[in-house]
């Protein structure tokens, strides 16, 4: 079916249903016509007289300056200086993780395992000392 065929059977279609509305219409006694006629003038009416409330007329332009003040003031913030890495434990770790991935130091460790373990110790009572016994 070619676009030209569909025009025409749309205008037959809205007029055929025009012509209905029209008999419709027509049908209707003088009172439901006037009764009719007045709503529909009235709600005009009201369309006519509905004003804007006064703050939407300001609302796109208030919108538009917050936007603005917020880039100004993200690309005036000085910035953030990065947080040094505490290197209580992560330095520690990491070294250890070096030390056994190497492999090379491992007869060491295995020799003086004892000693490993009291210099452990020692850290720790250290640690609870300087704390004042709170672990």
């Amino acid at each position: 079916m070619s676009e030209h065929d569909m025009e025409r059977r749309e205008e037959a279609l809205e007029k055929r249903t025009r012509e209905v509305f029209e008999a419709s219409v027509e049908q209707l006694d003088a009172g439901t016509r006037a009764s009719l006629r007045t709503a529909r003038q009235a709600a005009i009416a009201e369309l006519e007289s509905r004003q804007r409330p006064a703050w939407q007329g300001w609302l796109p332009m208030a919108v538009a300056a917050s936007t603005v003040l917020v880039a100004v003031l993200l690309w005036r913030a000085p910035a953030e200086s990065p947080v040094p890495v505490a290197s209580s434990g992560a330095t520690e770790a990491i070294d250890a993780l070096e030390i056994v991935a190497s492999g090379d130091d491992l007869d060491l460790v295995a020799e003086d395992l004892e000693f490993y373990v009291w210099l452990e110790q020692a850290e720790l009572d250290g640690h609870d000392a300087h704390n004042g016994g709170q672990g």
